[in-house]
């Protein structure tokens, strides 16, 4: 203790200190516990928390069970109603489909409804305008049968019968021609002149060509020739040779066959003749085109028939001629045309060119021709009862237009549509199946279009006559020379393989003249191998020495053969001229053979066009 401290406030002091010392430590003591009391009282409070949200989390897990099984119970609603959906769209289709087919029942309906409606109006029409075109029909066809002419003159049939039922007729159908021409038919029998004169009038300013024909058929059946053969020419001069209907086909037949008298088959001739453009003259020049491109049907036609060089076919002339093979070939199928018409034409028609033979027809074609006039229905007419028929297709097909119009269309005769001139004659020619035309009409076909046939046969003689050069020239080898298209000019081959031989020996001489030694080659190998085999081959070691010293003996052995190959050399170039030289003149001489064949040929061919002509001289 220090001693200038007093003794009693020293003590105070330290008792004071030591009371304070002791209020720390106590004060220690007891923070910790009112720590742990607090943290007691916190983990209860966290405890009875946990109890609390325990207690809410078991009443959220029931909540969410019944949450879920709402879900499930909202599925099996939701597929109940996906169920009930497609059950719904399916009826919703099958009310569609039933809809469709109902619009398209009715609307197929309303199709037959309106083609009923119309076909009952057109037919009560055609009945007011056309019924009495039935009665007229069979009036005409009574007239012109060869019976009733009998019991004419027999005094049968009282001819002023005849008269009252043709008036009645004009009077029923004014403006169909047949109307008046049966008063004409009628006013022959009567013998009165004057009015039959103005009945024909009548009807010839209603359907002139129709009414020509018939005049000329009825006249023929009553065994007047002279006046057929007037009203025939008249009825040629009426046609349109560009549209010509199918009744002229059987007219053609019926004249043909003389059913019609000598001098209506010479009026035919001559119209016929005037209607056909391929009877011009021609002009060589117009038709040079290198395959007679832009020619008439006629030519194409005669081109057709030509002969035809096969591929193997003078083999050995087409490879030595090179360039000029084409421009032969061509010339020489050109040049067989006149034979090759020649030969379809006798197997065509057998019987020979004028058909003298040929029996008179017993007026079959010329009933068969007045049966057609008279049941021809005119435009306004046949125009309605194409209408009708059509209206009939629809109502057959319930509505369905489509179906109609094909049946309609499948029911329409092939034979409806009119044929130029050319295209009848042509086919009359050459395509007797497309047409009924009897062996006569195919003849007298020929005969109109036999000066447009000669004159294409003898254009394509001509053309050929051009291409046919004097002279051509066979390569063989290299080796060129020229022969003679005339047989008459052609040489011996004997002459020209020895030409030929001789060149190639001499080339071939020249050729192993040609093979010596190479000495630059030799002296590169030489050094190549002395210098790999001195300062490369000591120095490298394992695959490279290997390499190098095979690159040593390759290049001493090549300059070997260099030195000792020349005399196999000069073998082999011998070898292939003897070689070259036979298969050379053995294609020369079959060449020179195929040459004089194929020019032979060519002028025979070209010769058939007198042949042609003396066949055909009865047509001209």
């Amino acid at each position: 203790m220090p001693a200038n401290r007093p003794w009693g406030v020293n003590n105070e002091q330290a008792r004071t200190a030591r009371g304070d010392d002791l209020g720390d430590v106590m004060e220690g003591w007891l923070e910790p516990d009112s720590a742990l009391h607090r943290l007691s009282e916190r983990i209860e409070g966290v405890e009875e928390s946990q109890e609390r949200h325990e207690g809410k989390l078991d009443g959220f897990g029931a909540g969410l069970h019944g949450v879920r099984a709402d879900v499930v119970k909202l599925g099996d609603e939701v597929t109940d109603v996906r169920q009930e959906i497609a059950g719904l769209k399916s009826v919703v289709t099958d009310t569609r489909q039933t809809l469709d087919t109902f619009i398209e029942q009715y609307g197929r309906d309303r199709e037959v409804a309106k083609a009923q409606a119309e076909l009952s109006r057109l037919t009560t029409e055609w009945h007011g305008n056309f019924a009495q075109r039935k009665q007229t029909r069979a009036l005409a066809r009574g007239l012109v049968h060869t019976l009733t002419a009998q019991a004419v003159y027999r005094n049968v049939v009282n001819t002023a019968t005849m008269r009252a039922c043709s008036e009645e007729r004009l009077l029923l159908e004014p403006k169909y021609w047949l109307a008046p021409a049966t008063m004409a038919v009628a006013a022959k029998f009567r013998d009165e002149e004057e009015q039959g004169e103005r009945a024909r009038a009548h009807a010839l300013i209603l359907d002139a060509a129709k009414a020509n024909l018939f005049f000329a058929l009825t006249y023929s059946r009553l065994g007047d020739e002279a006046e057929a053969a007037g009203w025939i020419d008249l009825y040629l001069q009426s046609l349109d040779p560009d549209e010509l209907g199918q009744d002229f086909l059987v007219v053609l037949d019926a004249i043909a066959s003389k059913e019609l008298g000598e001098e209506t088959l010479g009026y035919a001739q001559q119209a016929m003749a005037g209607w056909n453009p391929g009877n011009s003259g021609f002009s060589v020049g117009a038709y040079a085109t290198p395959n007679m491109r832009g020619g008439t049907h006629l030519e194409s036609r005669l081109l057709n028939l030509r002969s035809r060089i096969a591929e193997n076919q003078y083999a050995a002339l087409r490879e030595t001629c090179e360039d000029q093979w084409e421009v032969l070939q061509d010339g020489w199928e050109l040049a067989t045309v006149p034979d090759r018409t020649l030969a379809y034409l006798r197997r065509a028609f057998p019987d020979g060119v004028d058909g003298v033979d040929t029996p008179v027809g017993h007026g079959g074609h010329v009933e068969s021709a007045l049966e057609r006039l008279i049941d021809q229905l005119d435009p306004d007419e046949a125009d309605m009862r194409e209408k009708m028929r059509r209206l009939e297709r629809v109502i057959e097909h319930g509505g369905d237009l489509e179906a109609a119009d094909r049946a309609h269309e499948a029911s329409l005769k092939p034979d409806s549509a009119p044929v130029t001139l050319m295209t009848l004659l042509d086919e009359a020619v050459f395509e007797p199946d497309e047409l009924r035309l009897g062996q006569p009409a195919r003849r007298m076909a020929l005969r109109a279009i036999w000066p447009g046939l000669e004159n294409a046969a003898q254009r394509f003689v001509a053309v050929s006559q051009q291409r046919l050069p004097r002279h051509i020239t066979l390569s063989v080898a290299g080796w060129s020379c020229t022969v003679a298209t005339d047989p008459r000019l052609m040489v011996e081959p004997g002459p020209l393989v020895d030409e030929l031989t001789t060149h190639i020996e001499q080339k071939t001489q020249v050729q192993s003249d040609a093979v010596v030694r190479r000495w630059p080659r030799v002296v590169v190998a030489l050094v190549i191998g002395a210098f790999t085999g001195t300062l490369v081959v000591p120095f490298v070691d394992g695959v490279s020495r290997w390499i190098f010293s095979l690159l040593t003996i390759g290049m001493f052995t090549w300059m070997i053969w260099e030195i000792w190959s020349v005399p196999l050399r000069k073998k082999h170039v011998r070898d292939q001229g003897s070689r070259l030289r036979h298969e050379a003149v053995t294609t020369l001489v079959k060449a020179l053979r195929q040459c004089e064949d194929f020019f032979e040929d060519w002028h025979e061919a070209m010769g058939q066009m007198t042949s042609l002509t003396q066949w055909g001289v009865q047509y001209k």
